[in-house]
């Protein structure tokens, strides 16, 4: 087994190598047509929109359970293909995705060993959260320890959960792949895997019979996870359905009335709408409140803690600030004059007296 994990390495590190130079030329060539387009008056050229480069290695195979690339420091692991724990996660109760970067902002350095496409590349699936949250990410030649997140060229792709109070690294092999670097990202600021949910088994079914052996803990669900609207078939977060096969037979079955999804989980090609809405709220922008009446808890009107009552909301949501609201019935009865939006993403509000 281990002289055959070699080899898929030594293969990925061979094909990343003999690629590097066309993407690279690729890039420039893209970048001077772009420069050229603009000077006219034109849209840019597609290849940098596209998600995916002309050119480049397929993804990077999910790692093992338990998996210690040479990419990782000593003491962690890799679990779900590409999220580093320390060893023993389970044991030591970790929180999910609580340990959320301050205020939006995340700190982060490139590798010497990343090159000018690879750091391009990166911006751009950084962007695609700042598009859609209040994220910032905040590039530095060196941001030292703690809150610092160290981007590098690897032969694998990974990341850790959350911000982390040492120097994380995130590792990158598939720079020609935007929405691989925006899922690593996503687990950088905070999100774990969408079929870790608790409610999973309601959508889909795991194929045990499938999978390698020893890697079914690869498709446990997060008793801790965050949970927020319907199951997310096109979350950018999902597994494919043959992730950690061992015949090629699909490991994810997904159940009706969803069989369309089937052939479509674990797309990379594009944030989903609930991607994206999730992100916005758990890095949301300061004139935005919260209401949900099945919460129970101190109520200060965040996503995590949020109102439990309407009026409330709405007396604390700033003048051209939102108010989202989960389903429910709420009392509303009263008179409104102030400017501001209210919204329901999931539906099934009804306000009353």
């Amino acid at each position: 087994m281990k002289s055959k994990q070699r080899s898929k390495k030594f293969s990925a590190r061979a094909t990343h190598c003999l690629t590097a130079g066309l993407i690279a030329l690729l890039f420039a060539l893209a970048v001077s047509g772009s420069a050229e387009a603009q000077e006219r008056g034109e849209p840019p050229s597609t290849p940098l929109d596209s998600g995916i480069t002309p050119a480049g290695p397929p993804p990077a195979p999910l790692l093992e359970w338990g998996a210690k690339p040479k990419d990782i420091p000593d003491g962690y692991m890799v679990i779900e293909g590409d999220i580093i724990v320390p060893v023993g996660f389970y044991e030591l109760e970790m929180p999910w995705a609580t340990n959320l970067w301050p205020n939006g902002v995340l700190d982060y350095e490139f590798d010497n060993n990343v090159p000018g496409y690879g750091r391009f590349f990166m911006r751009q699936a950084m962007d695609e959260w700042a598009a859609v949250a209040n994220v910032t990410f905040r590039e530095f030649a060196s941001c030292g320890g703690a809150g610092c997140v160290h981007i590098q060229d690897s032969n694998v792709n990974s990341s850790y959960v959350g911000r982390q109070n040492f120097r994380q690294d995130l590792n990158i092999f598939n720079w020609n792949y935007r929405f691989i670097m925006a899922h690593e990202l996503a687990h950088a600021l905070g999100f774990w895997h969408e079929q870790s949910r608790t409610d999973r088994n309601t959508y889909v079914t795991i194929n045990y019979g499938n999978i390698i052996a020893g890697q079914e803990h690869n498709f446990d669900i997060a008793a801790g996870s965050g949970l927020y609207g319907p199951y997310d078939f096109d979350s950018v977060m999902h597994y494919t359905r043959d992730a950690f096969s061992r015949n090629g037979m699909d490991t994810i079955t997904v159940l009706p009335p969803n069989e369309e999804w089937q052939s479509r989980i674990g797309q990379l090609s594009h944030l989903s709408r609930m991607d994206q809405l999730i992100m916005s709220f758990i890095y949301s922008f300061p004139n935005w409140r919260f209401v949900d009446q099945s919460y129970s808890g101190v109520e200060i009107g965040t996503f995590q803690q949020p109102f439990r009552n309407f009026i409330p909301g709405v007396n604390a949501t700033p003048n051209g600030g939102t108010v989202w609201v989960q389903p429910g019935v709420y009392s509303a009865s009263g008179t409104y004059t102030r400017p501001m939006t209210w919204r329901a993403p999931l539906g099934g509000v009804t306000l009353g007296n």
